[in-house]
């Protein structure tokens, strides 16, 4: 798995490609998006596009992040998930409580001011 970082708007966007399985592969991954958390980043857009397969390991390592960015008031959003990901998003039903997206623009233009990490912290 590769991983690639960059900031738009105020919000990082981690682009992963390859399998995401957990394991040491992964650490990286969940290294990133706790580094967001600590910095008190805006938000995170995690873009899938590249994505062939999550198993749960690497799906928990996502949702794990996803509850630690809320619980500090940021938030974490999806971009480019593919029809396999997504498919285990459905059948988790994960689908439902996931912001998924399928423009970059308007996922990054859908942080509002109400999403900032600053904005809710103490």
């Amino acid at each position: 798995m590769e991983l690639s970082k960059r900031e738009c708007d105020g919000v990082t966007v981690l682009e992963v490609t390859g399998k995401i399985l957990g394991g040491n592969d992964s650490a990286a991954l969940d290294r990133e998006m706790d580094g967001v958390i600590e910095a008190k980043g805006r938000g995170i857009l995690l873009d899938l596009e590249r994505v062939p397969w999550m198993n749960s390991s690497g799906l928990g390592i996502l949702l794990a992040a996803f509850i630690r960015l809320r619980e500090y008031g940021g938030v974490m959003k999806f971009l480019h998930v593919p029809d396999r990901v997504r498919a285990i998003l459905v059948t988790t039903k994960l689908i439902d409580i996931l912001e998924v997206h399928d423009d970059e623009k308007a996922a990054i233009d859908s942080f509002s001011a109400a999403d900032r990490y600053e904005s809710n912290r103490s």
